[in-house]
């Protein structure tokens, strides 16, 4: 799939301008339209409030928001090179509905690019990358939180382990692994098996018919997987991951599978992700 429509969400917070220097450089690669989107949560007071409800004062926090993410989104615009063309969106929405509003916007895009955010604990601007994981059926670009400068495409780790959203991540990403000038297939077995039936065998023949020239490396069995993969990409010098995102959303609540949430919790370089 051809990356020609790039969704970014504006993170105000002082690590946002790493996120956005990352997406502008992508979209810049890639040749691709960028969108940013700026979120401004609305306050609803609980049920329990007494009294009479502050509008002005909530209405000023509003507007401060749009204001914030207008500021960031004129920083993006002008950091842009020529050829890149970009735009605004708002996402006006109340506390625990933004990350399912981005999400749904996240459909109509190639991917998203948003940043790790907090733990898993935190409100809707930390948990933006488990809505777009899980709510728009589109490959995400988790930018971790240490991350700095453009994006570096040269080595790619392609994490595989034969399950479905390992393939819509590695499907997702096609375009960009043409651009890497290495490509290794990572896969974790826990039992001996013959080169034909080795995970990840299939999956670099077929990067081989797209012109992807990949290796594949098989690494012992762990029972931490999350934490053996980021050990093994920091070994090997790899620029990102790709991977697949396992887990499930109840009660408007992500539950994340256990790799993907150390992954998620823990990641030194960027992940483009897909559920």
């Amino acid at each position: 799939m051809a990356i020609k429509d790039i969704l970014l969400h504006i993170d105000t917070s002082d690590r946002g301008a790493s996120v956005s220097d990352f997406a502008v450089s992508l979209a810049t690669e890639m040749g691709a339209h960028l969108t940013a989107a700026g979120v401004v949560l609305e306050i609803v007071p609980p049920a329990s409030f007494m009294g009479e409800y502050p509008y002005d004062i909530m209405a000023d926090a509003i507007e401060q928001a749009r204001q914030a993410a207008e500021q960031s989104y004129r920083r993006i615009g002008s950091s842009a090179p020529a050829p890149v063309q970009t735009e605004l969106v708002i996402i006006q929405a109340i506390a625990g509905q933004a990350r399912e509003d981005f999400g749904r916007l996240a459909r109509h895009f190639d991917l998203a690019v948003v940043g790790q955010g907090g733990d898993e604990s935190g409100g809707d601007d930390e948990l933006m990358a488990e809505g777009a994981l899980f709510g728009s059926g589109r490959p995400v670009f988790v930018v971790p939180n240490i991350h700095k400068g453009p994006a570096k495409l040269g080595k790619a780790m392609v994490c595989w382990d034969g399950g479905l959203p390992s393939a819509r991540a590695v499907a997702g990403s096609i375009d960009i692994l043409k651009r890497a000038g290495k490509v290794e297939v990572v896969s974790i077995a826990g039992r001996n098996l013959p080169n034909e039936e080795l995970p990840g065998f299939n999956i670099t023949r077929h990067l081989t018919r797209h012109g992807i020239s990949a290796t594949l490396k098989k690494l012992p069995a762990a029972q931490d997987v999350g934490s053996t993969l980021l050990s093994y990409a920091a070994d090997s010098g790899a620029d990102f991951m790709v991977m697949g995102a396992y887990g499930h959303s109840r009660l408007r609540e992500f539950v994340l599978g256990g790799t993907t949430r150390t992954i998620l919790n823990s990641m030194t370089i960027p992940a483009l992700m897909a559920h």
